[in-house]
């Protein structure tokens, strides 16, 4: 009899010490994928930390479930909370998050709960539950979480867009996302120079690689491409970031800057793009087609394209970065045909204008449209196209206006006079483009006419496009100083209307 007491006994406590072993596993195992998805966050690998979430909510679920009385089942509550909503189911998450605030008796278990409940309510956009949920956070004792807390208010201020809050609640957070979060909201808040150094404090891991190349194209789009160029010059210079990220950071300079009218800077650019970037790489091929972009915007006349296009083809074959050479390929090679009808000069020239972005081989281009047919329709509206992209020959080309066409509706309308020609003769020229027009009457007995404003209009390469009837073809509004639209490198602008 003793003997079998014994032995029952030994067998319940061998079955107690398997169960505790397989609960202390599990939560083992639960600690450790929480553990991995909170350093792959903070190396900026979003996607992957939650796969590592994911996991570790499933592990502690299973320590919720099978063992509900454990001393460890409100931590293994919480961190099913917070394994679901980092890994992108907050949706699920409301009722758990209630229940752990009732059970849940440490402050730091709280605590925690109220920040998955904040990140859940800023993901659905209810900044007011946000605000409530982060009160016992930013008054915690842990300096982890009383950051979280900062950075989570920081962002329902910007919510809120209340950016002033939102960037000292940033200031006072450690979190590495509130560093380019206060730049985002210095940004938002229209103030380039205090963007500029909250750029200076993104350090060089690979975390901030997208952040870097996002803020530089924001703050050059509200303080202008020298000051995204001035802040990447200072960036490059402190912090140690790879050849190949310096590469396409500096590209992407060159194109804001081509784009803006300063060949130089963007030449320079380029080269030094192409200086970083590893050998036979896409970004080497990137930067060696935009030092080709420059040539264009430098060309003056048809045989400065020549080279142009042999270089663009030789990038094409032996660099892995240069697929976009194909499209500047066949642009380039467009504009070396002659073509024979007056419409197909002026599409060229147009061509030359608004896809290589060209404006001295675009105006000889428009004037040699008009020179080659001058009784054609085209040869007026060339001259004016002409007038922005040569002014140094505006006053010869004004008066050949004045004296050849003085009856054009387009001379008119330059005059600013009343003309109810004008829309008749835009029709006519989108016909013989090859683009269908359908518009009612437009002119009536005194209407005026602002002068033309040479620049893009209508569809892009390949795209047929169909005016609706009663509409006009918005026309673009001059560019300041010697501006010029951006080049795009995957896909050139090739327009199809006069």
């Amino acid at each position: 009899m003793i003997a079998r007491l014994y032995r029952t006994a030994g067998v319940l406590t061998l079955v107690g010490s398997i169960a505790g072993c397989a609960y202390y596993n599990a939560m083992w195992s639960a600690e450790r994928y929480a553990k991995d998805a909170r350093r792959l966050e903070a190396r900026g690998q979003a996607a992957e930390a939650r796969s590592q979430w994911a996991s570790a909510a499933t592990k502690a679920e299973a320590v919720v479930l099978r063992h509900p009385k454990s001393r460890w089942a409100d931590d293994a509550m919480v961190l099913q909370v917070e394994g679901l909503a980092r890994s992108g189911a907050c949706q699920e998450v409301g009722d758990l998050i209630a229940r752990a605030r009732t059970n849940a008796k440490d402050a730091a278990l709280r605590e925690r709960t109220e920040i998955v409940a904040a990140e859940c309510a800023l993901e659905a956009r209810r900044t007011s539950e946000a605000d409530a949920a982060l009160a016992l956070p930013l008054g915690s004792k842990d300096a982890g979480r009383r950051s979280r807390g900062e950075y989570l208010a920081g962002e329902a201020a910007m919510q809120r867009i209340d950016y002033d809050a939102a960037i000292l609640h940033f200031e006072r957070s450690k979190e590495p996302a509130a560093l380019a979060a206060r730049a985002r909201a210095e940004l938002l808040a229209d103030r380039p120079a205090e963007a500029s150094a909250a750029l200076d404090a993104l350090r060089n891991s690979p975390r901030f690689e997208t952040d870097r190349a996002d803020l530089l194209a924001q703050l050059a789009a509200v303080g202008g491409p020298e000051a995204a160029s001035t802040a990447l010059d200072r960036m490059l210079e402190r912090t140690r970031i790879p050849g190949a990220e310096r590469a396409k950071l500096l590209t992407a300079d060159a194109d804001r800057r081509l784009a803006h009218g300063d060949d130089d800077a963007a030449a320079a650019r380029y080269r030094r793009a192409v200086a970083f970037a590893p050998a036979s790489s896409p970004e080497a091929g990137a930067a060696l087609v935009g030092e080709q972009l420059v040539l264009l915007a430098r060309a003056t006349r048809r045989s400065d394209l020549k080279p142009i296009s042999a270089e663009l083809a030789r990038i094409l074959r032996v660099e892995p970065g240069g697929g976009s050479a194909k499209r500047w390929v066949d642009v380039v090679n467009g504009l070396l045909v002659l073509p024979e009808t007056p419409g197909g000069r002026f599409r060229v020239a147009e061509m030359a204008r608004d896809s290589i972005n060209a404006p001295a081989l675009a105006g000889q281009l428009f004037l040699d449209a008009a020179a080659s047919d001058t009784a054609s329709l085209f040869a007026p509206k060339a001259l004016l196209a002409a007038l922005t992209l040569v002014p140094e020959r505006r006053d010869s080309i004004a008066n050949v206006l004045d004296v050849r066409y003085a009856a054009s509706p387009y001379t008119r309308a330059f005059h600013g006079e009343a003309s109810i020609a004008y829309a008749a003769a835009e029709d006519s020229l989108a016909r013989e483009l090859g683009v269908q027009v359908a518009r009612t009457a437009t002119a009536v007995g005194g209407a005026r006419f602002e002068p033309p404003i040479p620049g893009p209009r209508g569809p892009g390469l390949d795209e047929p496009v169909l005016i609706p009837a009663g509409s006009r073809p918005t026309r673009e509004q001059p560019r300041p100083g010697n501006a010029r639209p951006a080049p795009t490198r995957d896909r050139p602008v090739v327009p199809d209307r006069p």
